[in-house]
Parts: C-alpha cells; sequence; structure tokens
C-alpha cells in the first residue's frame, strides 16, 4: 500500500526523490521547511552541508532535481520566519508543488514543537485520510 512520506528540511529532498523514482509506492510527500526550490544556497546551511559531505551544493550526489514535483500530491509547508531556508525555496512555484501551507514556526520548531506537530497530524487527517487520496 503506498505511503505518506514525510521529510523535514533535508529530509524532505529524499522524499521528493524517492516519490519522483518510485511513484506506485508513495501516496503523498509532506515537506517542511525544505529547500526543494530555486537556487540551493538560498538557506543559512548549504556552507556546512558543503563542509560535511564531499559535494558541493551545486553538483548533489542524487543526479535528480528535487524542484521537479513528484507524480504524487505534495504539500509544502514553509515559514517566512523560518531562519534557515529561505522561504520561497521551501514555500515552491506553483507546479513544483501542489499546496503550500504557510505556518509561523522557525526551522528547528518543524520537529519539535508541538503546535508543528498538531498542525502535521491535521494536515495528514484531511489530505491522507478517507477522503483525502
Amino acid at each position: 500500500r503506498p505511503v505518506v512520506l514525510i521529510g523535514i528540511s533535508l529530509g524532505g529532498i529524499f522524499a521528493r526523490v524517492l516519490a519522483q523514482r518510485h511513484r506506485e509506492m508513495v501516496a503523498l510527500v509532506l515537506t517542511l521547511g525544505t529547500p526543494f526550490s530555486g537556487d540551493r544556497r538560498a538557506n543559512n546551511a548549504w556552507r556546512l552541508y558543503e563542509a560535511l559531505n564531499d559535494h558541493t551544493v551545486d553538483a548533489p550526489a542524487l543526479p535528480d532535481d528535487p524542484s521537479v514535483k513528484p507524480p504524487v500530491r505534495t504539500i509544502a509547508i514553509w515559514s517566512p520566519h523560518d531562519g534557515v531556508v529561505a522561504p520561497a525555496a521551501s514555500r515552491g512555484l506553483e507546479h513544483e508543488r501542489d499546496i503550500a501551507i504557510a505556518v509561523e514556526e522557525r526551522h528547528f520548531e518543524f520537529s519539535a514543537s508541538r503546535r508543528s506537530i498538531k498542525r502535521v497530524l491535521a494536515v495528514l487527517r484531511e489530505h491522507a485520510g478517507a477522503g483525502g487520496l
């Protein structure tokens, strides 16, 4: 049965790529603060990423383009107050995702705040529930 993939920040890049590669196994991709759109340096973490990896953000290990909308339903949760990822990068353009939801959290609250987790559960109930997919 197809699964829902939830990715926070870089994890959302992996979720989108998995859905691009394995459409039949994925029902929905939900990203939170994921820099999938635009300039790969439109965040405050790219220098750290390059320091920890053997490649640059412009020459990633995966050949896939995370800005290409996977052939499944996609929801991008983003924040104008993120602080790490540029809002436009995690919101994406209209053709790069199905739904964009603006929230007030900062980047590290996406996975740690009670408010964010409740919102994710509500979004899943609405979009992955019986009538959502």
